[in-house]
């Protein structure tokens, strides 16, 4: 029993173990013993962090600020949470991301900012934009950046984005590996023009997720040039925008990006914004498409019928929001018996019989996720 003592167990575990544990409970562990005061020292342990400011208060962010001070120069992988209906939440971020970028000497790698909570009404969300530009540009005199930024994670930041700040981001940060930039804001501010820059500019992108109104010929055409890294998943959202937009992406130039890059995976969403007509429209049989979220809340059955058609060799996740009908469940249930890779399957906003059900998971006994409601049985 000596050998299993918990004095003898190895600082890299100990490391492990610390790395799930919050700021108190880790200050609170550097307080055991020496070993374990080692262990919260140790640059490992700090490599990611996720800061969070979701009440006024004022240890919590000394603490913060005491944490980027000594631990800073390992940090590489930060999220940052702000419940931003408090004012104090909101500039307490900011002054975090500032002084981030003031740094001596930063390893950051990945970042992503989520928003918690509404907006406050008429919110822009101004001053974070100004707090991403500084982290994105070059450092200052005195200050030495040892790695590029390449994992940028913005889809819970719902403002509206403009072009420029993505333009900083890439001119100083072309070793780019992965952006998410399909946020909530009400509407879309990043230009085609702006996406292509990316795609020329950052070589080694292999996720990619925004929105349609951002994209175009020329982005996806882009993305097939033999000189780059292929990109291996690409996100797209579809929203109330696209009522107004009168080109869309060509078959021809969907098949040419699946022909160039064979192991793209690509996911569209729908959502209850997107009017029914401009997804008859995007929808494209040569678009590579492994998950599919329909959640504009009408009848779908005809788009069942078409995805059984043109991607039951690939779809693996497919989401959908509609009513109830006999057609539904007989297009679901031979969803079920094509598409052999799928993995999850949610029907939300209405009710299927209990023998639909039954059939479905008969018919896909590997499913991972599975949210089909009967009438009056539990959820």
């Amino acid at each position: 029993m000596e050998g299993k003592r918990w004095e003898n167990i190895p600082e890299d575990i100990l490391i492990l173990v610390f790395q799930y544990l919050g700021r108190r409970d880790r200050c609170k562990a550097a307080l055991v013993c020496r070993r374990w005061r080692n262990c919260f020292y140790s640059p490992l342990l700090w490599h990611s962090f996720c800061f969070k400011f979701n009440n006024n208060c004022a240890s919590k962010t000394s603490c913060y600020e005491e944490i980027l001070a000594n631990q800073g120069v390992y940090l590489r992988n930060v999220k940052l949470i702000c419940e931003q209906g408090l004012k104090i939440n909101r500039e307490n971020a900011c002054k975090l991301i500032e002084d981030f970028s003031k740094l001596e000497s930063r390893r950051l790698q990945s970042f992503e900012l989520i928003f918690a909570g509404e907006n406050p009404l008429f919110y822009s969300g101004s001053e974070f934009t100004i707090c991403l530009l500084k982290l994105f540009k070059p450092a200052c005199n005195g200050i030495r950046v040892a790695t590029q930024l390449k994992n940028i994670n913005l889809r819970r930041f719902p403002v509206a984005f403009s072009d420029s700040l993505f333009e900083s981001l890439i001119e100083h940060n072309p070793d780019l590996e992965s952006l998410n930039i399909q946020n909530d804001s009400l509407v879309c501010k990043v230009t085609p023009r702006c996406i292509h820059n990316i795609v020329k500019q950052c070589k080694k992108l292999k996720s990619l997720s925004l929105h349609y109104t951002s994209i175009s010929e020329e982005v996806i055409l882009a993305l097939t040039e033999k000189d780059r890294v292929p990109l291996e998943r690409l996100s797209v959202k579809c929203r109330r925008e696209e009522k107004y937009a009168r080109d869309v992406i060509s078959g021809e130039t969907w098949l040419q990006l699946k022909r160039n890059v064979p192991n793209l995976r690509v996911t569209f969403v729908f959502d209850t914004s997107c009017p029914m007509f401009k997804v008859d429209e995007i929808l494209k049989p040569e678009i590579p498409l492994y998950n599919l979220i329909l959640t504009v809340q009408a009848r779908v059955v005809d788009q069942i019928y078409f995805v059984i058609q043109n991607f039951y060799e690939t779809l693996e996740r497919f989401v959908v929001s509609t009513t109830n009908s006999e057609e539904l469940e007989t297009a679901l249930i031979l969803l079920a018996s094509q598409c052999n890779h799928l993995r999850e399957l949610c029907v939300w906003q209405c009710y299927i019989s209990q023998e639909t059900k039954r059939k479905i998971l008969e018919l896909c006994p590997n499913l991972v996720k599975c949210v089909l409601k009967v009438k009056g049985e539990a959820s």
